[in-house]
């Protein structure tokens, strides 16, 4: 399962690279909340957490630079 996870990340990574380097982060980051969110999920004892949006992760990010 993790193998298929990273090839679909770097697939994601692949195709954007094209892309403006602000699309490759978003889509990165999005990638990566999808990936634990799944891994949550497929784990029913423990507490997902709420997924956070893009824009407020870049926002408290900024603030800390």
């Amino acid at each position: 399962m993790k193998n298929i996870q990273f090839m679909l990340l770097v697939a994601m990574i692949v195709v954007n690279g094209a892309c403006s380097d602000e699309s490759l982060k978003r889509t990165g980051y999005e990638t990566l909340q999808i990936v634990q969110q799944q891994q949550c999920l497929d784990h029913p004892s423990s507490e997902c957490p709420e997924r956070e949006i893009y824009e407020d992760y870049e926002r408290k990010r900024k603030a800390v630079e």
